[in-house]
């Protein structure tokens, strides 16, 4: 290679690093300014806020006039400061059935509709139960009976039936000597007298006919034998006859008689009362006759569905007519005594309640009417909820308001801590300094300027906080409405 081009190649060589050094050093100042410049910016945000700091933080000063129309005035006053904790949840009944029937059958009778209030044992709904329902009407007849009977039983004897006992018996008695009279001496006398011609009678007819010569023909004789056969006929009347008034005689005295010995026995009964046996049968009586009253009532009441408590009609299934299967809900009832609210509290506040706490309730479908209620229930493990964790409580409501129904929205504020009689500031116009614990508020002077005046809060509501130092009743405060200033809870 020659000098010349080896030269040239070297000089090349030279300039390409030299630019390339030059270019370094450039991009090396570059970044040298844009550090300063970061350094700048950094600086002047750090001491910015320190100024301006610096100024809010001088002796309490005093503005010029402000323009009323963008502020807004407060007089100081005495009021009630509360610290309240609020919960959202819903109204639950404390209790709620599915009523069904428990047999197969034909609806006969809905009695009520979706709202309204029943009374327990009250009757909801019927199934066709003629069959059933007569079977009970006829059980309680004969449980009637048998206490009836029992009754008169073990009632002390009575005078007036002793009397008509007597008067029993001494009518029986009138009836025997009536029927030992009813055929006298006489008639049998004279029966017994025409027996004794009958026979007479019969006899000779007998010896006519066994005299009679043969040479008088058949004709007499069968005469003679046809009277034979009429006497005999005459004489077993006549028997018949004296046997009817002697039988007579002998059956209505001994029945007559039969009759005074059980009207004695009778008369002798009612003195001495029931006797135990007696007793004892008509209690049985009484106990078999309840049986059959359970057994008629059980059957029937399956053919009815009746309230199990006091509670609200919340829906009905069934129409008259429609079958109903066993088991099938056909009803709902919901106790509304008392009702509840179930509510969720965030963690943060669930420290601050306790059970035995007075709340009041709101309803979003009745906005105008406000429960009291009292924290009965608080749930010991949280719930998570997307990194929400939050204790469900629950609110035993008060003097329930009819309208009010299960599942309806529900907001709860429990008072945890409250003042009366206290002076108190709206939020709103307080300015909380929370890196030196400090709060002030601007206060109207005469002249119509506004003052910072440093303030000591004493209970912090959700609305108002005390003011224990720093103002007096009547002291005008003010809130500048551009934005000025900022409230205790605002940042």
């Amino acid at each position: 290679m020659s000098n010349s081009l080896k030269l040239n190649i070297e000089t090349k060589i030279g300039y390409s690093s030299y630019y390339n050094r030059l270019s370094q050093i450039e991009q090396i100042g570059e970044t040298m300014s844009i550090i300063r410049s970061l350094i700048v910016l950094t600086v002047v945000s750090l001491i910015l806020p320190i100024v301006v700091f610096g100024q809010q933080m001088q002796a309490p000063q005093t503005n010029g006039p402000v323009q009323r129309e963008n502020i807004q005035l407060h007089t100081v006053q005495q009021d009630d400061v509360a610290v309240v904790v609020n919960a959202i949840g819903s109204v639950e009944a404390n209790e709620v059935a599915s009523l069904s029937f428990t047999s197969p059958g034909r609806i006969r009778e809905v009695l009520v509709e979706e709202g309204d209030y029943v009374l327990a044992g009250d009757v909801l709904a019927q199934q066709s139960n003629d069959t059933q329902r007569i079977a009970y009407e006829q059980a309680l007849l004969s449980l009637d009976l048998a206490n009836l009977a029992l009754q008169d039983l073990l009632e002390p004897v009575d005078e007036d039936d002793i009397r008509v006992a007597e008067a029993n018996v001494n009518s029986a008695w009138g009836a025997v000597y009536s029927a030992e009279n009813a055929v006298s001496s006489q008639d049998l006398q004279s029966a017994e007298l025409r027996v004794q011609q009958a026979q007479t009678a019969y006899d000779e007819a007998v010896r006519q006919r066994t005299t009679a010569n043969s040479g008088q023909g058949d004709a007499a004789y069968s005469l003679l034998d046809a009277q034979v056969g009429e006497s005999s006929f005459n004489l077993e009347l006549a028997r018949l006859q004296l046997d009817a008034l002697q039988s007579a005689n002998q059956g209505q005295v001994g029945a007559a008689y039969a009759r005074a010995l059980q009207a004695e026995a009778e008369l002798e009964r009612v003195k001495a009362g029931p006797r135990p046996v007696e007793i004892e049968q008509a209690q049985l009586a009484v106990r078999q006759a309840e049986l059959s009253l359970d057994e008629a009532a059980t059957a029937f009441n399956r053919m009815q569905l009746t309230a199990p408590f006091d509670g609200v009609v919340s829906r009905v299934n069934v129409e008259e007519g429609s079958l109903a299967a066993p088991g099938v809900p056909v009803i709902e009832l919901t106790s509304i005594t008392p009702l509840n609210m179930r509510a969720e509290v965030d963690e943060v506040d669930i420290d601050q309640i306790a059970v035995g706490m007075a709340a009041r309730v709101q309803l979003d479908a009745l906005p105008n009417t406000l429960l009291d209620g009292v924290i009965d229930q608080i749930a010991v493990l949280g719930q998570d909820n997307q990194g929400i964790v939050s204790y469900d409580v629950t609110v035993l409501l008060d003097n329930v308001d009819a309208r009010v129904r299960h599942g309806m929205t529900a907001e709860a504020a429990v008072v945890v801590q409250e003042q009366t009689g206290v002076l108190t500031i709206p939020n709103q116009f307080i300015r909380l300094d929370r890196r030196n614990d400090q709060a002030f508020v601007n206060v109207m002077k005469d002249d119509g300027t506004l003052q910072e005046v440093e303030i000591e809060l004493g209970l912090q509501g959700q609305d108002s906080s005390e003011v224990v130092a720093g103002l007096t009743e009547g002291t005008v405060i003010a809130l500048d409405l551009s934005g000025g200033a900022f409230s205790l809870f605002g940042g």
